[in-house]
């Protein structure tokens, strides 16, 4: 048999407790016959009893004891606050329950409470299951109520319904008997009239529960009506004109017209309405409203004036406005159920009579013919190359119509030809050409013209011819003519791309027979030595047909990156002692993983850097239309020994790559001075602003498509960007300037 470590006594065995009088005690005393430290809990249950947890009938002093040795006692007091089982009267027997959790035992006995009745009022409470509730107007609602008898008294409860308009319910009052502990539930049907009649707001009630021969008893709930309903809003005429009537003199101060705007509050929302006037033509006016804000009661019509002015015009046939006029509720809670807006038409009519608007019209239409016979200034053909000077203030343009312009900047808003005009015969390639802005003629086309740094007061162009011109700027007078004389295919060999160090001391020229020259000179004031060091990148790469497309040196100067055909890139890690070297510093880099195909026709079209990367980012374009982003600083070399006649191969890591929707070669690039802008152009005709990110990524979450600055007819084939400002060239002879907003 289990040894029981827990002994327990009653200090009575029968208790008799009357309710409304003073508490009824008796104490439970519990030894720890264990070998350990334990503590001990007493609960209390009566027969019949339902457990309430809002219901306390008794209390114990201590709730809970503290931990004690083994052969210790604890002592628990027991209060009877109230009847275990309400309105109940006569013996009932109490299990008192001791248990302990070390101990994992308990230990029960029995105590006898006999129950007197008491003469004390009755006693009701009152619940509400639900406190808050909400519904529509004219929507039935349910609210229970339930009531509780609390004495040892029988008596008639009585439920009034207190806080709403009677009206809403289908009785305020609710009787019946209540047996002592007795328990009952009622139900009050609520529904509020009309929506005009039941505004949308929260109405407290309270349910009042009296008996014959008690107290009193209440609780309080809610109901919130919803809004609903809607605002009827239209005009009585939806047409007006400045003047109202026609007339044959001019009425000078007739500029404003009065529209009637009606408005019906059919909601249960008291309603304050502000009209804004919107739509195509509403910067054209001026308007306001009479009364300015309109107030409408619930199911209230109310009308509002809206004055508008608009300045006439003095020539035409007159003009119409198209206006909406969208009203504002101050309370928002119908939601889509706003007014709708309203079209408005405003037909303003000319101050000067008709047949004196069609003299004055019959003189401009002369005048503008006479203008339009001066045809603007452009090229005659495409533009291969366009660049800004390091002012900003002045812009290049070659293009194969054997000329070279020159373009004034106005405030960085407007591109005009620059203030010289050509002295001889404005004859180039065949052609009559405007001599305003017309800073020289060639003997070839220009692939490409290219600014002198610092001072800018020269150019650099590349002909079709092999030669490059520097010319002077303004003057556009000839200092200078390059040509490898060494060699007999030079002449005819197109020059495509020019770059410049900084201090302007090398020239870099890339050709069509894929060679590399490099002229240099002693100071800015001297002339370029007459032979140039020389690369042929077709020996070097063994590619037969292998074109130098684009050149860009590194902010830095240290690196110069050569672009073309068979889609690759070559990297020159170049210095002054090494030009005359056939081991030059170099390394290819393909475009396999961007796109598979490098055949003769598949070229790396642009080529930029970041002008804050110290060299390390660059960008390129393709044939396939994709834009590339490589970091240089992490190139590694494929081939650590190359044969004789070879260049090193490196992959470098692409930091992001992505491919222009139409697909098309893009032609050329830009990045912008501080590198959070790249700009490119294409043969889909498009000049596209590419935002980045601040690890040179394409930042998707501005434009993913890129922002299109400019759309031309035909392929674009040069950009340059500078200040916000973007110039291009295209193959439909135009040279445009563009601000990036």
């Amino acid at each position: 048999m289990e040894h029981n470590s827990i002994s327990a006594s009653l200090s009575t065995q029968s208790l008799t407790f009357r309710p409304n009088s003073n508490p009824a005690s008796f104490t439970v005393t519990v030894n720890n016959d264990s070998s350990q430290f334990a503590s001990f809990q007493v609960d209390i249950t009566a027969a019949g009893e339902q457990r309430n947890t809002e219901y306390r009938w008794y209390k114990l002093e201590p709730e809970l004891a503290a931990t004690k040795p083994p052969g210790s006692s604890t002592e628990f007091q027991v209060f009877i606050l109230n009847t275990p089982i309400p309105g109940f009267v006569g013996a009932v027997d109490l299990k008192v329950r001791i248990f302990s959790p070390q101990l994992g035992q308990e230990r029960r006995l029995m105590l006898r409470l006999i129950i007197e009745r008491d003469n004390q009022p009755t006693v009701l409470s009152v619940e509400l299951p639900v406190r808050a509730f909400q519904v529509y107007p004219r929507n039935t609602l349910d609210i229970p109520v339930r009531v509780r008898n609390l004495s040892q008294q029988t008596t008639n409860a009585t439920l009034r319904f207190v806080g709403v308009d009677s009206s809403w319910l289908n009785g305020i009052e609710r009787q019946f008997p209540l047996e002592p502990g007795g328990y009952a539930e009622a139900i009050f049907q609520c529904q509020p009239p009309s929506v005009v009649q039941s505004p949308s707001q929260n109405y407290p009630f309270t349910i009042e529960a009296t008996s014959n021969n008690g107290y009193p008893a209440s609780a309080t709930g809610n109901i919130e009506v919803l809004p609903v309903g809607f605002v009827e809003f239209h005009v009585t005429q939806n047409c007006q004109k400045i003047p109202s009537q026609a007339a044959w003199w001019p009425k000078l101060k007739s500029d404003t017209a009065a529209f009637e705007l009606v408005f019906k509050n059919a909601s249960n929302l008291y309603q304050e309405v502000n009209v804004n006037v919107q739509g195509r033509d509403w910067r054209k006016c001026t308007y306001n409203t009479i009364p300015e804000t309109a107030n409408l009661h619930l199911g209230e019509t109310s009308q509002v004036i809206l004055n508008v002015k608009t300045n006439r015009p003095w020539l035409g046939i007159g003009k119409t406005l198209l206006l909406e006029a969208k009203p504002d509720l101050l309370d928002q809670r119908l939601g889509t159920t706003d007014p709708a807006t309203q079209t408005l038409e405003l037909e303003s009519l000319p101050m000067i009579p008709l047949w004196l608007q069609l003299a004055i019209l019959a003189l401009i239409a002369l005048l503008l013919a006479l203008l339009l016979m001066r045809s603007p200034v452009m090229h005659t053909r495409t533009v291969n190359s366009v660049a800004f000077s390091g002012n900003a203030l002045l812009a290049l343009s070659g293009s194969d119509d054997c000329t070279l312009r020159l373009w004034k900047i106005n405030n960085g808003e407007s591109l005009q030809p620059a203030d010289i005009k050509y002295n001889q015969s404005p004859v180039a390639c065949d052609r009559r050409q405007e001599p305003q802005g017309l800073l020289a003629i060639t003997d070839d086309a220009v692939q490409v013209s290219r600014f002198m740094p610092v001072e800018n007061n020269r150019v650099a162009i590349g002909l079709d011819s092999g030669v490059i011109e520097l010319r002077n700027v303004p003057t556009g007078e000839t200092t200078e003519q390059l040509q490898d004389q060494q060699d007999p295919k030079a002449r005819g060999d197109r020059v495509f791309d020019l770059a410049f160090t900084k201090n302007s001391l090398y020239l870099f020229s890339g050709y069509g027979s894929g060679k590399l020259r490099l002229w240099s000179r002693t100071s800015v004031n001297n002339k370029f030595q007459a032979q140039p060091a020389v690369i042929n990148l077709q020996t070097q790469l063994n590619l037969s047909g292998f074109q130098i497309r684009a050149l860009t040196l590194s902010p830095d100067d240290q690196t110069l990156v050569i672009a073309g055909n068979f889609k690759r890139f070559l990297l020159w890690s170049w210095n002054t002692t090494q030009v005359d070297n056939k081991q030059q510093n170099l390394a290819v880099q393909t475009l396999a993983k961007i796109d598979p195909r490098t055949g003769n026709t598949d070229y790396v079209w642009g080529v930029d850097f970041a002008p804050n990367s110290a060299g390390k980012i660059l960008a390129t374009s393709d044939s396939a239309g994709y834009i590339t982003i490589w970091n240089l600083s992490q190139c590694q070399t494929l081939k650590n020994a190359s044969p004789e006649n070879t260049i090193p191969e490196v992959d470098c890591p692409p930091i992001d790559s992505w491919q222009v929707m139409s697909k098309t070669p893009v032609r050329t690039l830009k990045f912008s001075d501080d590198g959070n802008l790249l700009v490119s152009g294409g043969d889909d005709g498009r000049v596209i602003a590419w935002y980045l990110t601040s690890e040179y990524k394409l930042d998707r979450t501005k434009a993913a498509t890129g922002q299109t600055i400019y759309q031309s007819p035909k392929g674009i084939r040069s950009v340059d960007l500078k200040n916000n400002m973007i110039l291009s060239g295209d193959e439909d002879h135009q040279v445009k300037l563009h601000r990036i907003k």
